[in-house]
């Protein structure tokens, strides 16, 4: 906006012989009118307003310029503003919920995005408009996290009769590629440990490619939870919300018997110098060294993905691959079944098996 007789943005004089106010300028007679302001609201309007005296206009104006209201399309008593129902929705879900901080990320954005706007002017197209930019900076994975934090968000204000309606009733999301699967070769791993420099760094590794722990069940596992007796390993909450027991290997558990274990035993079984959980180990030292190892596109979480592939490639059941890895659903373990060749080639030597029976049926049938 231009500047005006005032000096200041958003502030001009409109003259009028029935004004309240009078101009003065030097030089020249006394002009009668008044000033008002104007500002441009979050849904393109352009307003003004008559405010009489200058020393009102020019605060009136910075407080519209920030707030910016639409007189023209308030929110009526009885609509809710999605900002509110987003802060309600995360006060409610933060002390249950493990992945509120994401949940804190996406409803900042989303306030952000469509301001003091009520549930029932949002609109399809609007987040079909956002979902377009964010594709361009992000993976499809991501923007469907944010969308269906939206979409839930909606959800619960449906249930609470807030709003009727919502804007995700014909928008579908995006296809996701298929699960990644990046597990680490013989040879790289040899690679990583000749690269580690010390046993503890070395022993760290071989403890996840061989219980297929999350990175934060890594971690954040205490001594509490580990049972050398019964060489048992235990998740109190994993990421699907449910206790998990991990047999240990004999590798495992000689590691773990070596390390000097807490009085206290809610001390961590692998933490960093001053006993906390050690992120600087997992998102610096071992990237480093896998770096410095030559080994491409490979995360901590992929000795995960390490763990299913070698048992899959060991011919172990693809039931008994997801209970071991903590996994949900058999469809999250189904990423490793090209692995499995034992599976496959036993279903396709049943036709072998078929055609000889069949041909010895019909030599039967001839005598």
């Amino acid at each position: 906006m231009k500047r005006a007789k005032s000096g200041s943005r958003g502030v001009f004089w409109r003259a009028n012989p029935r004004g309240t106010q009078d101009l003065r300028r030097p030089g020249l007679d006394p002009e009668r009118g008044d000033w008002w302001i104007r500002w441009k609201c979050p849904h393109g309007h352009l307003h003004r307003e008559l405010i009489g005296p200058k020393s009102k206009a020019v605060p009136e104006s910075e407080r519209r310029r920030l707030e910016r209201p639409c007189p023209t399309r308030d929110a009526k008593p009885t609509t809710h503003l999605l900002v509110n129902v987003i802060d309600e929705y995360l006060k409610s879900v933060k002390p249950v919920k493990r992945s509120y901080r994401d949940d804190a990320r996406y409803g900042k954005a989303w306030k952000g995005r469509f301001g003091g706007r009520a549930l029932e002017e949002i609109t399809a197209g609007d987040v079909e408009r956002i979902r377009i930019e964010r594709l361009a900076k992000r993976t499809p994975a991501t923007v469907n996290r944010e969308l269906a934090f939206l979409k839930r968000v909606y959800s619960i204000a449906i249930r609470d009769e807030k709003t009727d309606r919502t804007p995700f009733a014909r928008l579908k999301l995006l296809r996701e590629p298929s699960g990644r699967v990046r597990y680490l070769a013989d040879e790289e791993e040899a690679r990583l440990m000749e690269t580690l420099s010390t046993d503890t760094d070395r022993d760290r590794v071989r403890v996840l490619l061989q219980t297929g722990l999350r990175k934060s069940e890594f971690l954040q596992l205490r001594w509490k939870d580990v049972d050398l007796k019964a060489g048992v390993l235990t998740i109190p909450r994993t990421k699907n919300g449910e206790t998990h027991h991990i047999p240990m290997t004999s590798t495992v558990r000689s590691i773990l018997a070596r390390l000097p274990r807490a009085l206290n035993p809610a001390a961590l079984v692998f933490p960093n110098s001053v006993g906390g959980v050690d992120l600087r180990w997992a998102e610096k030292t071992l990237p480093e060294a896998v770096n410095a190892a030559q080994i491409e596109d490979f995360r901590l979480h992929d000795t995960r993905h390490t763990f299913a592939s070698r048992l899959a490639m060991e011919g172990v059941d693809l039931r008994a691959i997801q209970e071991l890895g903590g996994w949900k659903s058999l469809g999250m373990v189904q990423r490793y079944s090209h692995l499995s060749p034992s599976h496959r080639r036993a279903a396709i030597e049943r036709l072998v098996t078929r055609s000889t029976n069949a041909g010895e049926a019909l030599e039967a049938g001839a005598q």
